[in-house]
């Protein structure tokens, strides 16, 4: 195993840096630190050919170009929150609004805009890179001075560890992800519709026409929102259910079960015969099934085009602020935060 990096681009007049992660199996990580930001996996399949299993660029001015998050890491606060507005202990904040009337993601040049300082490290059973940053009390509206670090990390298991760590100053929202999309065809030409996803989740979360969620959680029983067992996504994008509908395919939470064994989440490929698996401390992941995409976004030199790629974004249910049942993303002074995300590429 080994960790190298490579000069990837400049910003603000200061160097962008990429790293890249190797395993004995062939299999590649690639980051960098702007944006902590995920731009290639090349994972064998099962022919034993290794090729791009995630949507990401070689050419960092594609990054500055594109609004879809290509495997950013996002934050403050993942997903959106209702108005922009929220209240901790009896203080009303108003953040910055980026999505119509409402703040997504943390809001505008928020975690995946900014340069990240960047530690490689190696040990005996993995290798990875340490992302540290420090988001100012009132960066974006939101209070509190916030030290934040993610570490990438690839082990000889072809587990994708994600490790969040945060401190803050004062109560402050607190809700990162990644935005990593998954197309395991390994064929930039090719949709996810014959992807097939598993999921430990019974319930899902409702969303309005912004987005926003309702703050109902819907039993997926009897609807294209039932992976309880393995379905293909395309079930979704032919559907005439209103929630699909909405939005062209998926772009939900899901509320994890959290009970027994097994992984939170499992994503295949049947002809390339790869799979990946997820598993999070976290109490939800959301599906997006890239609906928005379009030949206006440029990655590698392939016109995007909607449902290229989906994201399996393991986060705290989104807008929880405002909504109970959906778990606590306030952070407090004295206490660390801290989340895992692990992904786990095999062969089926």
């Amino acid at each position: 195993m080994e960790v190298s990096k490579i000069e990837f681009g400049l910003f603000h007049n200061q160097t962008i840096w990429q790293y890249t992660l190797t395993n004995d199996n062939r299999m590649k990580l690639k980051v960098m630190n702007y944006g902590a930001t995920l731009t290639n996996i090349e994972a064998p399949d099962k022919q034993g050919n290794t090729t791009r299993v995630v949507i990401g660029s070689d050419h960092f001015h594609d990054y500055l170009q594109e609004d879809a998050y290509f495997g950013a890491t996002v934050g403050r606060v993942a997903g959106r929150i209702t108005a922009g507005r929220f209240s901790i202990d009896g203080t009303n904040y108003q953040l910055p609004l980026n999505d119509g009337k409402n703040t997504n993601h943390g809001g505008p040049d928020s975690f995946e805009h900014l340069i990240w300082d960047s530690h490689p490290f190696s040990k005996a059973d993995q290798v990875g890179v340490r992302f540290d940053l420090f988001s100012p009390n009132g960066t974006n509206g939101f209070p509190g001075n916030l030290n934040i670090s993610v570490f990438y990390s690839l082990n000889q298991k072809n587990e994708w560890h994600l490790h969040y760590e945060a401190t803050t100053d004062k109560p402050t929202l607190l809700n990162p992800t990644n935005h990593v999309y998954f197309n395991l065809a390994g064929d930039p030409d090719r949709t996810v519709d014959s992807h097939l996803l598993k999921l430990a989740s019974h319930r899902f979360g409702e969303i309005k026409k912004d987005g926003t969620p309702t703050g109902r959680l819907i039993d997926v029983a009897d609807t294209p929102f039932d992976f309880t067992k393995s379905a293909a996504l395309k079930q979704g994008f032919d559907s005439d259910y209103p929630q699909n509908k909405l939005v062209n395919g998926y772009d939900h939470p899901f509320f994890l079960d959290k009970s027994g064994e097994g992984p939170d989440a499992v994503l295949e490929e049947p002809l390339s015969g790869r799979q990946v698996s997820m598993t999070t401390t976290n109490n939800a992941v959301v599906v997006y099934s890239g609906n928005a995409l379009s030949s206006q976004i440029v990655m590698d030199g392939k016109p995007m085009k909607a449902h290229l790629g989906m994201t399996l974004e393991a986060q705290m249910m989104p807008d929880a602020i405002h909504h109970e049942g959906f778990g606590n993303i306030i952070l407090r002074p004295g206490v660390k935060y801290e989340a895992d995300t692990v992904y786990r590429f095999d062969l089926i």
